[in-house]
């Protein structure tokens, strides 16, 4: 079916660039128009065939640039080159059909440009953000820098990328919410990309007070522990806890391990599980923390 539309618009495309060039003569099928209008209807004729070929020719290029790169890369889903291209379609096609309305109403360009070159300069003020973010859009999927697909993080969201459009990265988080980061913004941020690195190494972060911290080995081994249910599916000797930031109450630390095959429902099971393991040892050593007495006020360390 689909070669066959391929098939049929390639005929179209003859067609249509024969009648514009005027290899096919289409005056005799204006000839029951009166005179006054023959003229007018030619014109249009030829306008319309000129858009219909314009339209018809930008989308056999982007079908055959992005089958040949699907033949190459033996990619089957998209990806960011993908994704590139539609967009690049998109913004041609805008412009094309902008250019073919102007010049069906016999409208022209250059003077259009020309009487409204002030209200085109305040659309430009207006719309740099827009139009920032297209252009940011365009480097970042030709880059490769980020992909769909990827996990990263920007700021204070991590989630994996879902889509990259001409505004926005779409990001999918731990809690399924899609996050909408301007291109701008993610330009100009640090971005940490989880799936870039060569050790897919699954990281955990968290901050726990000082009082409830008996030694770094104790809080590790409780963890590892946790995740013995997981330990077939987690590779050997390679959880680490490592303390990131030391703060005059509270320590911030990384709990770090690798899984043998990348699996994201099981990264929030096992985020969940030590989450909640987190909780238990923290409310545990509350409840041990406030039965101890408090010194009197007037204590003053003799016997």
């Amino acid at each position: 079916m689909k070669y066959a539309v391929l098939i049929l618009k390639a005929v179209l495309l003859v067609l249509l660039t024969m009648v514009y060039i005027g290899e096919i003569d289409v005056s005799p099928l204006l000839a029951n128009l009166k005179s006054k209008y023959r003229s007018a209807a030619a014109y249009y004729v030829e306008v319309l065939s000129a858009l219909a070929v314009f339209l018809i020719l930008l989308d056999f290029i982007q079908f055959t640039v992005v089958w040949f790169y699907r033949r190459r890369s033996k990619v089957r889903g998209e990806d960011n080159f993908i994704v590139g291209i539609g967009h690049l379609y998109s913004i041609i096609l805008v412009i094309g059909l902008t250019v073919g309305l102007l010049s069906l109403f016999r409208i022209q360009i250059r003077e259009v440009l020309t009487s409204l070159s002030i209200i085109f300069a305040g659309l430009v003020l207006l719309t740099k953000d827009y139009v920032s973010n297209m252009i940011n859009g365009m480097i970042m999927t030709f880059s490769g820098e980020i992909s769909i697909g990827d996990s990263i993080r920007i700021g204070q969201h991590r989630g994996k990328i879902v889509d990259i459009t001409l505004q926005n990265i779409h990001l999918l988080n731990d809690d399924d919410d899609v996050i909408y980061i301007p291109n701008n913004l993610a330009l100009t941020t640090d971005i940490v990309n989880y799936t870039k690195r060569e050790i897919k190494r699954t990281s955990l972060d968290f901050e726990i007070d000082l009082k409830y911290l008996v030694t770094v080995e104790e809080l590790e081994r409780n963890l590892i522990e946790t995740l013995k249910p997981f330990q077939d599916l987690i590779q050997k000797n390679s959880y680490y806890l490592r303390v990131a930031e030391v703060k005059p109450s509270s320590v911030t630390m990384k709990f770090q391990y690798i899984l043998k095959e990348p699996n994201k429902e099981l990264e929030r099971t096992i985020r969940r599980k030590v989450v909640r393991r987190l909780v238990e040892i923290i409310s545990g050593r509350e409840k041990f923390v406030d039965k101890i007495p408090e010194l009197p006020e007037d204590f003053s360390g003799h016997a």
